[in-house]
């Protein structure tokens, strides 16, 4: 019986260790004070920047809802083994502390796919606003052709009416 005791902590502080994520970075922001001086390169890359965002974003709700249905799946099994076994007869508790990390596991998938819409929509919109400070400034006009210098004539006598 103590060694399945052991299981069940080492269990729960595995799916504790998945529901946990990382710390989330600085806030994304719709503009900043330096984006008008930015210049043509800093805007098409910051724009690049944007999409990769919503490239991690989306990668994170994947991740976390992939957890969650691996968090629900190991509780399944989990119950269903100690119900076999008998532990879940002996063990009081031990088939809802596996139910609770499942339920810990879909909360923190809903917590990061709200974050993540969000970041996702604060990202497309400064993606906007990018590319209209990169369009207002000219960025995608074709270079101006070099001036061209009036052609030299020469002068030709005016003809007589002989």
């Amino acid at each position: 019986m103590g060694e399945t005791m052991r299981d069940i902590i080492i269990l729960g502080a595995a799916a504790a260790a998945l529901v946990a994520g990382p710390a989330s970075a600085q806030a994304l922001q719709v503009s900043y004070p330096g984006d008008a001086s930015m210049t043509c390169t800093a805007l098409s890359t910051e724009a690049s920047r944007m999409d990769q965002l919503m490239a991690d974003a989306n990668a994170q709700v994947s991740k976390a809802n992939g957890t969650a249905q691996g968090a629900n799946l190991a509780s399944t099994v989990a119950v269903e083994g100690m119900l076999r076994t008998g532990v879940l007869g002996r063990v009081p508790g031990a088939g809802m502390f596996a139910n609770n990390m499942a339920a810990a596991a879909k909360q923190r998938a809903a917590q990061v796919q709200a974050q993540a819409q969000e970041t996702i929509q604060t990202a497309t919109t400064r993606k906007a606003l990018i590319a209209g400070l990169y369009s207002g400034k000219g960025c995608d006009a074709p270079p101006a052709a070099p001036p061209v210098p009036p052609a030299e004539t020469t002068a030709s006598p005016a003809p007589t009416g002989l």
